[in-house]
């Protein structure tokens, strides 16, 4: 509900979603993925997954979702807690690249599944 939500907003320019703690996992980040895609004027992203039950596929669709919004100032993601892997920070990576207005980032990855290749395309995404 909350996904579908977000559709009409289309002049949304900040957006905090917290999901710490719940019982979310990977069908309602695919469904906020997917509706955070048509919102072209988004600035500033918050979304906070952590010690939720979201792994690899969610991550992976909120990292899809970033690419389309290419007037993103600031991103920031929790995934700390979670069961997000090295699959899901390649995913949400490969989607920083092409953003070109970004300013700042933070990605929080603590008490997760990442390992070095998850952290390694983190990283590379950077340059």
């Amino acid at each position: 509900a909350i996904g579908s939500s977000l559709r009409p907003l289309k002049q949304l320019q900040q957006i905090t979603l917290s999901f710490a703690g719940t019982q979310v996992g990977d069908a309602g980040a695919v469904a906020i993925s997917n509706n955070l895609q048509g919102l072209e004027q988004l600035q500033e992203i918050f979304l906070y997954f952590g010690d939720s039950e979201v792994a690899d596929a969610g991550a992976a669709a909120i990292g899809s979702s970033l690419r389309p919004l290419k007037q993103l100032q600031q991103i920031t993601l929790s995934f700390a807690g979670t069961q997000v892997g090295d699959a899901g920070a390649v995913a949400i990576s490969n989607n920083l690249q092409g953003l070109e207005q970004l300013q700042e980032i933070f990605l929080y990855f603590g008490d997760s599944e990442v390992a070095d290749a998850g952290a390694a395309a983190i990283g590379s995404s950077l340059r």
